[in-house]
């Protein structure tokens, strides 16, 4: 019997990228038990004994729900984390990608950030619960993969975007809350209100990219240290909107709400070794994704969905949802 690929956190949006590319894979939601529990981590992999794990279960939310919740962050990241990987070492799966954050890494003023400075530093404080944890995941990526000679590494990738992503204007990331936005001004005539003053840089990646190099680490011997992934330099919130907004077909104006958080000013991280490792890999456009990434939302959209921005979301990574 070929024992499966299994992935955590297989219903959030980059378990449901790699289930487009992978759908042979087994996939773990939330109902399939609770992760942060180390006797259910170590019953699910028991039963299905895979033979490599991609592991992105998960609490996720954006810039609000992070500063808010800093210590809840922490501790349900933690615990999974732990859960997750102690149960994989005791049955010794050989291979192992876990997906880390940018929030993990420190921002400088004068460079960008480079995988090396992950522990240099402390993180921002706005996010720093689910910035620690991470680094934690990287920390015992590392170690077991040194103890018990497991093919262990972890993966960098810059804020995901994508179909299936939480489009909640209160709690999903920029993207998704932008698209929101954007489709209920154009289609119910509410402001399009941009959080912040839109002039802070960040750097976006597609997440089916982030799949494809998930799924490619496994065909090589990897290193435990993580690899940034990163398509660029970045792009300030004004012209994301801006983009959206044309690719939605809005005219109307924006507004830029400055009561709003909007975090660091730059936040721009490069890999040093991304080139090296997936010399071939070539990105998604950021407009080419943006552009399918709407063509889900509208086609997933409903009346019911769309009555407001406290209504359910669409996707399946709302903020105080763990994806396991």
């Amino acid at each position: 019997m070929i024992r499966p690929l299994l992935v955590t956190g297989g219903s959030g949006l980059l378990g449901s990228a790699v289930r487009e590319l992978c759908p042979q894979a087994v996939f773990l939601g939330s109902d399939d038990g609770d992760l942060r529990q180390f006797g259910v981590a170590k019953r699910i992999f028991k039963k299905i004994r895979p033979s490599c794990v991609l592991h992105f279960a998960g609490l996720v939310g954006g810039v609000k729900a992070n500063a808010a919740q800093n210590s809840r962050f922490f501790e349900h990241n933690a615990l999974i984390n732990t859960s997750v990987l102690s149960a994989a070492r005791e049955l010794r799966i050989q291979k192992l990608v876990s997906i880390l954050s940018s929030c993990a890494f420190p921002i400088f003023s004068d460079r960008a950030t480079t995988e090396e400075d992950l522990q240099a530093t402390l993180p921002y404080d706005g996010n720093a619960g689910y910035g620690y944890a991470k680094r934690m995941l990287d920390l015992h990526t590392r170690m077991a993969a040194k103890d018990e000679g497991l093919s262990w590494t972890t993966l960098t990738p810059v804020t995901m975007y994508g179909p299936h992503d939480s489009f909640d204007c209160e709690h999903g990331h920029v993207v998704g809350s932008l698209i929101r936005r954007c489709w209920e001004a154009k289609t119910t005539g509410s402001p399009y209100a941009v959080w912040g003053s839109g002039r802070a840089v960040r750097q976006f990646v597609f997440a089916r990219d982030v799949a494809h190099v998930a799924l490619n680490v496994f065909e090589c011997d990897p290193e435990p240290t993580t690899t940034i992934i990163a398509p660029d330099s970045g792009i300030t919130i004004e012209s994301l909107a801006e983009t959206i907004a044309d690719v939605m077909g809005y005219e109307g104006p924006i507004l830029f709400d400055r009561r709003q958080p909007e975090g660091v000013p730059v936040k721009q991280l490069r890999s040093a070794s991304f080139v090296s490792r997936f010399p071939a890999f070539q990105f998604t456009d950021l407009r080419k994704g943006l552009e399918e990434t709407v063509r889900w939302f509208v086609r997933h959209a409903s009346a019911s969905e769309m009555a407001g921005c406290d209504a359910a979301v669409l996707g399946s990574a709302s903020e105080g949802t763990i994806h396991a």
